[in-house]
Protein backbone atom coordinates (compact mmCIF):
# COMPACT_ATOMS: atom_id res chain seq x y z
CA UNK A 1 0.00 0.00 0.00
CA UNK A 2 1.40 3.46 -0.94
CA UNK A 3 1.56 6.71 1.50
CA UNK A 4 -1.16 8.12 0.09
CA UNK A 5 -3.60 4.84 0.35
CA UNK A 6 -2.33 4.91 3.89
CA UNK A 7 -3.13 8.02 5.01
CA UNK A 8 -6.98 7.82 2.88
CA UNK A 9 -7.69 4.19 5.32
CA UNK A 10 -6.47 5.96 8.19
CA UNK A 11 -8.90 9.31 6.87
CA UNK A 12 -11.41 7.16 6.49
CA UNK A 13 -11.33 4.95 9.61
CA UNK A 14 -11.04 8.36 11.06
CA UNK A 15 -14.58 9.79 9.30
CA UNK A 16 -16.60 6.81 9.99
CA UNK A 17 -15.40 7.06 13.92
CA UNK A 18 -16.61 10.54 13.80
CA UNK A 19 -19.57 9.65 12.01
CA UNK A 20 -20.55 7.16 14.52
CA UNK A 21 -20.13 9.51 16.90
CA UNK A 22 -21.89 12.47 15.26
CA UNK A 23 -24.91 10.23 15.08
CA UNK A 24 -25.72 10.18 18.40
CA UNK A 25 -24.48 13.88 19.38
CA UNK A 26 -26.82 14.99 16.07
CA UNK A 27 -29.60 13.14 18.18
CA UNK A 28 -29.33 14.76 21.57
CA UNK A 29 -29.33 17.93 18.94
CA UNK A 30 -32.18 17.56 17.57
CA UNK A 31 -33.92 17.10 21.46
CA UNK A 32 -31.93 20.11 22.65
CA UNK A 33 -32.98 22.21 19.72
CA UNK A 34 -36.60 20.78 19.73
CA UNK A 35 -36.63 21.65 23.94
CA UNK A 36 -34.93 25.25 23.26
CA UNK A 37 -37.72 26.33 20.26
CA UNK A 38 -40.08 24.89 22.83
CA UNK A 39 -38.69 26.74 25.66
CA UNK A 40 -36.93 24.52 27.44
CA UNK A 41 -37.28 21.46 29.27
CA UNK A 42 -39.97 21.85 31.73
CA UNK A 43 -41.13 24.86 30.24
CA UNK A 44 -41.83 24.89 26.74
CA UNK A 45 -45.32 24.36 25.46
CA UNK A 46 -46.44 21.71 27.63
CA UNK A 47 -46.31 25.02 30.42
CA UNK A 48 -44.99 23.13 33.33
CA UNK A 49 -44.38 19.45 34.32
CA UNK A 50 -42.98 17.25 31.82
CA UNK A 51 -42.42 20.06 29.02
CA UNK A 52 -43.86 19.44 25.49
CA UNK A 53 -45.86 16.37 25.74
CA UNK A 54 -44.52 15.10 28.19
CA UNK A 55 -44.76 13.36 31.31
CA UNK A 56 -48.05 15.52 34.09
CA UNK A 57 -51.78 15.93 33.88
CA UNK A 58 -53.33 18.55 31.98
CA UNK A 59 -54.36 19.65 34.94
CA UNK A 60 -50.81 19.75 36.22
CA UNK A 61 -50.14 21.93 33.14
CA UNK A 62 -53.03 24.02 33.89
CA UNK A 63 -51.62 24.96 37.37
CA UNK A 64 -48.49 25.45 36.44
CA UNK A 65 -49.06 27.84 33.55
CA UNK A 66 -51.69 30.08 35.86
CA UNK A 67 -49.18 29.94 38.39
CA UNK A 68 -46.63 31.81 35.97
CA UNK A 69 -49.38 34.32 34.75
CA UNK A 70 -49.85 35.19 38.35
CA UNK A 71 -46.55 35.73 38.46
CA UNK A 72 -46.07 38.12 35.48
CA UNK A 73 -49.09 39.87 35.89
CA UNK A 74 -48.19 40.48 39.56
CA UNK A 75 -44.87 41.56 38.53
CA UNK A 76 -46.23 44.14 36.12
CA UNK A 77 -48.75 45.70 38.95
CA UNK A 78 -51.77 44.68 36.54
CA UNK A 79 -55.15 46.08 37.46
CA UNK A 80 -58.08 43.78 38.01
CA UNK A 81 -59.50 44.68 34.61
CA UNK A 82 -55.87 43.90 32.61
CA UNK A 83 -56.16 40.59 34.34
CA UNK A 84 -59.75 39.52 33.30
CA UNK A 85 -59.19 40.83 29.55
CA UNK A 86 -55.72 38.69 29.63
CA UNK A 87 -56.58 35.80 31.27
CA UNK A 88 -59.25 34.29 29.07
CA UNK A 89 -56.56 35.36 25.96
CA UNK A 90 -54.38 32.85 28.18
CA UNK A 91 -57.11 29.86 28.50
CA UNK A 92 -57.68 29.93 24.84
CA UNK A 93 -54.01 29.49 24.14
CA UNK A 94 -53.53 26.54 26.38
CA UNK A 95 -56.61 25.43 24.40
CA UNK A 96 -54.97 25.95 21.00
CA UNK A 97 -51.86 24.49 21.97
CA UNK A 98 -53.63 21.53 23.11
CA UNK A 99 -53.68 19.15 19.33
CA UNK A 100 -50.34 20.43 18.59
CA UNK A 101 -48.91 18.94 21.50
CA UNK A 102 -51.16 15.62 21.06
CA UNK A 103 -49.16 15.97 16.98
CA UNK A 104 -45.66 17.03 18.81
CA UNK A 105 -45.55 13.34 20.73
CA UNK A 106 -46.96 11.95 18.05
CA UNK A 107 -44.23 12.66 15.21
CA UNK A 108 -41.71 12.79 18.20
CA UNK A 109 -42.50 9.18 19.33
CA UNK A 110 -42.20 8.12 14.93
CA UNK A 111 -39.18 10.09 14.87
CA UNK A 112 -37.10 7.98 17.58
CA UNK A 113 -38.40 4.43 16.42
CA UNK A 114 -36.93 5.89 12.44
CA UNK A 115 -33.99 6.33 14.45
CA UNK A 116 -34.63 2.71 15.94
CA UNK A 117 -35.41 1.20 12.90
CA UNK A 118 -32.75 -1.54 11.17
CA UNK A 119 -32.63 0.72 8.12
CA UNK A 120 -32.75 4.31 8.17
CA UNK A 121 -34.95 6.18 5.69
CA UNK A 122 -33.63 9.28 4.85
CA UNK A 123 -36.89 10.43 3.24
CA UNK A 124 -38.99 9.12 6.08
CA UNK A 125 -36.95 10.83 8.47
CA UNK A 126 -36.90 14.13 6.52
CA UNK A 127 -40.62 14.52 6.06
CA UNK A 128 -41.02 13.71 10.20
CA UNK A 129 -38.63 16.57 10.69
CA UNK A 130 -40.73 18.69 8.27
CA UNK A 131 -43.74 17.90 10.35
CA UNK A 132 -42.07 18.86 13.05
CA UNK A 133 -40.72 22.32 11.88
CA UNK A 134 -44.06 22.66 10.81
CA UNK A 135 -45.56 22.18 14.20
CA UNK A 136 -43.39 24.15 15.97
CA UNK A 137 -44.15 27.21 13.03
CA UNK A 138 -47.56 26.16 14.10
CA UNK A 139 -47.22 26.61 17.64
CA UNK A 140 -44.63 29.64 17.49
CA UNK A 141 -47.39 31.06 15.26
CA UNK A 142 -50.04 30.38 18.06
CA UNK A 143 -48.00 31.63 21.10
CA UNK A 144 -47.09 34.99 18.91
CA UNK A 145 -50.93 35.97 18.47
CA UNK A 146 -51.70 35.68 22.04
CA UNK A 147 -48.49 37.19 23.32
CA UNK A 148 -49.77 40.05 20.81
CA UNK A 149 -53.50 39.90 22.20
CA UNK A 150 -52.22 40.12 25.93
CA UNK A 151 -49.65 42.61 24.96
CA UNK A 152 -51.96 45.09 23.69
CA UNK A 153 -54.10 44.99 26.94
CA UNK A 154 -51.07 46.17 29.04
CA UNK A 155 -48.88 49.13 28.80
CA UNK A 156 -45.79 50.15 27.56
CA UNK A 157 -43.97 50.72 30.61
CA UNK A 158 -45.58 47.31 31.94
CA UNK A 159 -44.28 45.26 28.98
CA UNK A 160 -40.80 46.96 29.58
CA UNK A 161 -40.63 45.40 32.96
CA UNK A 162 -41.51 41.92 31.22
CA UNK A 163 -38.87 42.29 28.89
CA UNK A 164 -36.32 44.01 31.50
CA UNK A 165 -37.17 40.81 33.59
CA UNK A 166 -36.31 38.43 30.86
CA UNK A 167 -33.14 40.61 30.44
CA UNK A 168 -31.99 39.86 33.67
CA UNK A 169 -32.38 36.71 33.56
CA UNK A 170 -30.46 36.20 30.49
CA UNK A 171 -33.93 35.50 28.00
CA UNK A 172 -34.74 32.48 29.89
CA UNK A 173 -37.99 32.51 30.91
CA UNK A 174 -37.93 29.49 33.44
CA UNK A 175 -35.92 31.62 35.88
CA UNK A 176 -38.07 34.83 35.14
CA UNK A 177 -41.47 33.98 35.65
Amino acid sequence: MTEGGSTNLRRSKKSRWWLLMALPVALAGVHVARAWAFGGPGMGMGFGPGGFGGEGSPAEHQAFMQRRLEKALDLVKATDSQRAAIKPIIQKLAADMKPIHQQHAQVHKAMVDAFAATTLDAAGIENLRVQASALMDQASKTITTALVQAGNILTVDQRQTLIQQMRNHGGHHRHGF
